[in-house]
This record gives C-alpha cells, structure tokens and sequence, in this order.
C-alpha cells in the first residue's frame, strides 16, 4: 500500500505543478496584453493630442503668416485635456517656412503621469502646406503695386530693398486704367483697362492690357507688349520684345498698331497681320504675322485682385488686438514730443494721433486695432521694441483703422504695416518714410511728395507719383495682418506621422 500512496503524491504534486504553471503563464500573458492594451491606448491619445495641436494651429492664420515672414514659429506646451484617464495631454508645435511658399508644421503629442510628469508616450504628426495659387500672399508677394481700380500716377520708383534677390521682378497690377505712369519698374505692368506710358519710363518686363496701350517719349520695355486692342508707339520708344494686338479678335479691320517717330521695336502679331500695322519711315520693326497659329493664339489675361475683408477676417483681427488686455476706451493722443510705449497688441476705441515730434514705441510684432482714425504728422516717429529675444530681427507691427489714415510731413512709422479698411482716402506724402506695407482695400490711397514705401502698396484705386520711391520688399508685404481663413491661403501637401 506504501509504495501506492507515494505515487498518488508524486502525481498529485506534478498535477498542481503543472496547473500552477500554467496559471503563473496565462497571468503573464493577461498582465502582458494588459500593458500592450495600455501602451497602445497611450498612442492613440498621443496621436489625438498631436492632431489637436496641428489643428489649432493652422487655424489660426496669423501663425501662419508669422512662420511665412519670420521663417519659425513655436507654438508653446498646451493642456489639451486635465484627465485622459487619469493622465495629462500636452502638445508641441513648430511651423517652419522650408521654401518661399511652404511651411512645415510639425506637431508632437504627449501623454504624461500628472504626478511624477513622466512621458508615457508621444507621438509625432508633420504636415506639409502650400500657399495655395491665386491667394492674396501669393499675389502680393509679387506685386510692388495692385489696385481694384485706376491708377492715377505721375514718376513713381520702384526699387528692390536691401537684403532682396535681384531675380525677383515685381510688377505694377490694376484692375481698371493706368492713368499715366513714368519711373523705372522692375517688372511688368498690367491692367485690365487702358494703360499710358511715358516720359522715358523703363519698363524691365511685359506691358500687359485688355485695353489700348501708348507708349511715347522715351518709354523702354524689356520683354513684349500685349494688348486685346490697339498699340500706339510714338517718340523714340524701344521695344525688346514683341507687340501683341487685337486679341480680342472682334473683325475689326482698321490700324491696330502704330509705330512712329523713331521707334524701335521686335516682331508684330495682329489678327489680319501687315494691314493691321502702320509704321513711319524712321522707325523699325521686326517681321510681322497674324495671331492665327502663333504663340500668342489663345493668351489668357494674368488676371488678379485684391480680396474683401470679411467679418471672420476682421473678428480674428480684433480678437488678436485684444488678447493682451491693453484697451484704450477713449482713444490715444501722443503729441508735443512725448515718447509713449503700447506693450503689446492693443484695441483702441477711438483715433489714434501721433504728432509735432513725438514718438510712439510699440512691441513688435503687435496687432493695434484702430476703430477710428489714424493721423501721424509732424516729425512723429513710431518704432518697434525688442520683444523676442532676438536683437538681429523685428517682427513688424500692424496698425489696422477702420476708417482713414493720414501719414504726413516727415512722419517715419519704422516697420509697421498700415491698413484702412474704409472707403475714404488715406494719405502717405510729404517726406515720409514707412517701412511695411500698406493695404487700402476699400478706398484710395494717395501715396505723393517724396514719400518712400519700404514693402508694397495695395489699395482700391491708387493715386502714386511726384516721385515717390517703392522699395520692394516680399518680407515686409507679410506684415500685412493674414488676410483670410487658412484654408483660403493654404492647401495641404502631404501628411506623415512618425
């Protein structure tokens, strides 16, 4: 009986060795896809944390017009939710321009312990993003001029800005008549009425118009004159190019371009070729055919515009000027030599006056809304302070009215954007100098006597001349608050996660 009892012990012992190790194996295995279960839970809220951060960041279009100007945005940690299950989530985010027109948007989300602030785990979202084609940035980075409407202009300059590539070309845009305009234009000008040039004006690229062009006096043009109607030549004008007429092709059988009074210029096209051309005896051109089956059969017109400043646009302007709390109720006069410093973005209820020498000092990068007027006079200066950390850079401000401005004799608003946005005429002359662009999308901006525009000028209907200098620069354009939602500026490339 003994030896029967051993072995029911032995077997009873390897029974519950057995079972014992089976148990301790399905616990593991349980606690193992536990930790899986878990770790991959934290993923997944990591990935919706990051998600989150691209979200919030692109919306907001004035982050992205800052990474286009700056080159590099940092969008601090945020709390995206106290308690995911009984966890913390957080997000950073980097925009990062990586060409003239594209910017990376780099997003990464943590999920952290709130007691010991341990990551648990991240998780990495990128997005590539386009300035979409058409869009206001995308027209106006190249446009040292463009207007709705006329441009009434006498000698007006444009130059490139310091620091600016010789290979950019900025043009001259209008969407009615270009009422005379003369200077030095390193680009083309186009317009979507009639289009006069003269007194020795030296166009580097194309002279482009739905309307009749004249050319006289000396006028030189780089590239090729275009026009759906009538060209007129008179008074030495030299053309590189060639010149385009009659695009339009109604039938008309009459003269479409006229050549005269030594005058030079390339190669004619016109709908019914030499008995559309009339060309005096001292002046030359090249050889001349008809539009049918050329280059220039079929042309589109580079047709463009500025956009409306909606309400959504004008909220998130307003909303950005208050964030920082700074409310003047009543207005905000600084005169008589006084210095004044606004320390951030700031809402004024009223006009703003800078004049007789006095001196405005406003943190850079700021958005000050204007509900009234904008008058600097005087000798008045306004200046941006350091604010980020880098000396070597200042964000440029914007100053947005919703009415009118008057920058007067000798007045220097030193890197600050200014936009009207209402329909009166805003004035820039006698000696000043701004540095930022200016946006007058409702009304007409008068830009005369001396004055210089470090940036780029666009308005409604624009009054430019009696010398006055435009320094183009695409940089400085940027400090133009964005001007629509980011999907209207932006379009998505490609979407990559690590």
């Amino acid at each position: 009986m003994l030896p029967e009892r051993g072995s029911v012990i032995i077997v009873v012992v390897t029974l519950v060795t057995i079972v014992s190790t089976i148990i301790f194996a399905a616990s593991t295995l349980i606690i193992s896809g536990n930790k899986n279960a878990s770790r991959l839970t934290s993923l997944k809220q990591a990935h919706y944390v990051a998600e989150a951060g691209i979200e919030n960041t692109i919306s907001n279009p004035i982050y992205l017009r800052d990474a286009l100007r700056d080159g590099q945005v940092n969008i601090g940690q945020s709390i995206v939710e106290t308690d995911i299950d009984g966890k913390t989530g957080r997000y950073q985010v980097t925009l990062t321009k990586s060409s003239e027109n594209t910017i990376e948007a780099r997003s990464t989300g943590y999920i952290e312990n709130p007691e010991s602030g341990n990551t648990i785990s991240h998780k990495t979202i990128i997005c590539d993003l386009q300035l979409k084609p058409g869009s206001f940035y995308d027209l106006t980075l190249g446009n040292a001029i463009t207007t709705e409407e006329n441009i009434d202009s006498g000698k007006v300059y444009i130059r490139l800005d310091e620091g600016v590539s010789s290979d950019l070309q900025p043009d001259v845009y209008c969407g009615g008549d270009i009422i005379t305009i003369s200077g030095n234009i390193p680009g083309s000008v186009i317009a979507e009425g009639e289009v006069q040039i003269g007194n020795t004006a030296n166009i580097s690229g194309n002279v482009i118009a739905k309307g009749s062009i004249t050319l006289a006096n000396g006028v030189k043009v780089g590239s090729n004159v275009i026009s759906w109607e009538a060209v007129y030549i008179s008074n030495q004008v030299e053309i590189s190019g060639d010149i385009v007429a009659g695009l339009n092709n109604t039938g008309e059988t009459g003269t479409l371009v006229n050549i005269g009074n030594q005058s030079h210029v390339g190669d004619i096209y016109t709908p019914d070729g030499e008995n559309q051309v009339a060309i005096s005896t001292n002046s030359t051109c090249g050889s001349i055919f008809t539009l049918s089956d050329t280059k220039y059969d079929g042309y589109l017109f580079p047709s463009e515009g500025l956009p409306q400043i909606d309400e959504e646009t004008k909220n998130l302007w307003i909303k950005q000027a208050k964030s920082d709390d700074i409310i003047y109720p009543e207005g905000l006069t600084v005169g008589n030599g006084e210095t004044y410093t606004i320390d951030g973005n700031a809402y004024i209820n009223g006009n703003l006056l800078v004049d007789n020498n006095a001196t405005l000092l406003v943190k850079e990068g700021s958005i000050i809304y204007v509900t009234g007027y904008i008058t600097i006079e005087n000798n008045a200066v306004v200046e941006t302070i350091e604010a980020d950390g880098d000396p070597n850079t200042k964000r440029a401000s914007s100053f947005i009215t919703e009415n009118y401005f008057d920058i007067l004799n000798n007045a220097i608003p030193e890197n600050i954007s200014l936009v009207a946005l209402g329909e009166a005429t805003s004035s820039f002359k006698n000696n000043s100098v701004n540095t930022g662009a200016i946006f007058v999308p409702n009304g007409t901006l008068e830009v005369k006597n001396n004055a210089i525009v470090h940036g780029g000028v666009f308005a409604k209907k624009t009054i430019i001349g009696n010398n006055a200098e435009i320094y183009f620069n695409p940089m400085k354009v940027l400090s133009i608050p964005p001007v629509g939602t980011s999907n209207e500026i932006l379009r998505l490339l490609e979407w990559r996660e690590n």
